[in-house]
Order: C-alpha cells, then sequence, then structure tokens
C-alpha cells in the first residue's frame, strides 16, 4: 500500500499492518515473502503486531479481510476508527462497494494462493489507492 501510495503522488499517507491474534514480532510467512520478491517488495522486515486503541483512534481507513475481523474490531473498538470495510470493497473500482467478499487466508496452502490472494490484493489496493488519491 505504502509503495503504491507513494508511486502515485501521495507522500503524506501513513501505512500501518497489524493482526487481531495478539501474535508480536513474528515473520511474514516464507510464501509471503517470495510471492513479495517476484513482485519487486522486500517483506523480510516485516514483523507482526497487534491492533492498539491508538490506531484505532488515529486510522482513517481499517481495513480487514474477513467479515468476522471486522466484527472483533468492532467489540474490540467500539470507539474511534475511521471507515471499516473489508478490503475486496475496493476490488473493482475506486468506490468501496458493499457486499464485498472475503479474502481467504493462504496460509498453509501451495504458494499458487498466496499468488492469487497477493493479486486480489494488488487490485484493491491500487483501486483504494486511486480512491484516496480524488479524496485528498
Amino acid at each position: 500500500m505504502r509503495h503504491r501510495a507513494v508511486r502515485a503522488g501521495i507522500s503524506h499517507l501513513v501505512v500501518e499492518s497489524a493482526g487481531l491474534l495478539g501474535i508480536v514480532g513474528a515473520t511474514a510467512a516464507p510464501f509471503s515473502i517470495e510471492v513479495g520478491r517476484e513482485a519487486g517488495l522486500d517483506l523480510t522486515r516485516h514483523r507482526s503486531r497487534g491492533v492498539a486503541v491508538a490506531d484505532m483512534r488515529t486510522s482513517d481507513f481499517v481495513l480487514a479481510m474477513t467479515l468476522r475481523q471486522l466484527e472483533t474490531l468492532s467489540h474490540r473498538f467500539p470507539q474511534g476508527g475511521g471507515r471499516r470495510l473489508l478490503l475486496r470493497a475496493f476490488e473493482h473500482r475506486p468506490e468501496p462497494q458493499g457486499g464485498a467478499p472475503e479474502l481467504d487466508d493462504p496460509v498453509a496452502g501451495p504458494i499458487e494462493d498466496y499468488r492469487a490472494a497477493f493479486s486480489i490484493i494488488r487490485v484493491s489496493v491500487d483501486h483504494l489507492v486511486l480512491h484516496l488519491k480524488h479524496a485528498s
């Protein structure tokens, strides 16, 4: 997301990645690193961290992969935070669409599952960047 935003001329964007499982300091999955490398991205320094209250208070957008993640965020952080959407709400166009499908987690699957997920993430992120660019 950060890389795509800078390429689109959006330099003021702060992009953070955080999870809900409480796993702190874990590296990206090996297939994630490989698929990122294939796309020219270096994920070797990525480390997991949990969502914090401050994240939710200061975010304009909070993107999740599944409806369960959105529900968990609503329960844990009922106050504050920006729009909460599934990432795939941006899959087909720069304006978010309702009824977006969830993004399956490729964990424990073959690398082809990671590539398929990355393809969906990339197009969704590209549309989100266009949305943000036109909103600024």
